[in-house]
């Protein structure tokens, strides 16, 4: 169990501290507003996908408290994502979002190792599909914020 814990823990302040090192080209309601909208598409993905169908989960089966520590890495991976996405070419933002399916796919093969998060119907390929669209869904709710945000 500590090794898991340690596993999510250190995946956090390694984001936090990207974050805090970066050159931000986010304004700080940028990040709040996308952050807010990026932890609820991941709850509202994993009530369906883990509480109704079981596919996947975090840490052991049902509700679980300590699955609440892994909701950080939602918000903070968002804005590191955010703040690098290149906005205005197609052919970069494709392989951006390319790199950070790898990393996102990496990742999530690690952590299952770790067994801080489990498959249970759900196929890494899986993932491999939905990861674009999710990343490509950040992005947009960006370009909604800016916009509405003028």
């Amino acid at each position: 169990m500590f090794i898991r814990m340690l596993f999510v823990f250190a995946t956090i302040t390694i984001f936090a501290l990207i974050i805090y090192v970066m050159p931000k080209r986010l304004s700080k309601l940028e990040m709040y507003v996308t952050s807010w909208f990026a932890l609820y598409f991941a709850l509202l993905t994993d009530v369906y996908l883990v509480l109704h169908h079981h596919l996947y989960g975090y840490f052991s089966e049902g509700v679980d408290y300590k699955a609440f520590l892994v909701f950080p890495l939602y918000p903070l991976y968002n804005i590191i994502f955010l703040n690098y996405f290149p906005f205005g070419n197609l052919r970069k933002q494709l392989v951006y979002i390319v790199a950070n399916t790898i990393f996102l796919l990496l990742y999530e093969w690690f952590i299952s190792h770790t067994e801080a998060f489990y498959h249970n119907g759900w196929k890494l390929w899986y993932s491999a599909f939905v990861y674009p669209l999710v990343l490509y869904v950040l992005a947009w709710n960006l370009k909604i914020v800016r916009r509405l945000n003028g």
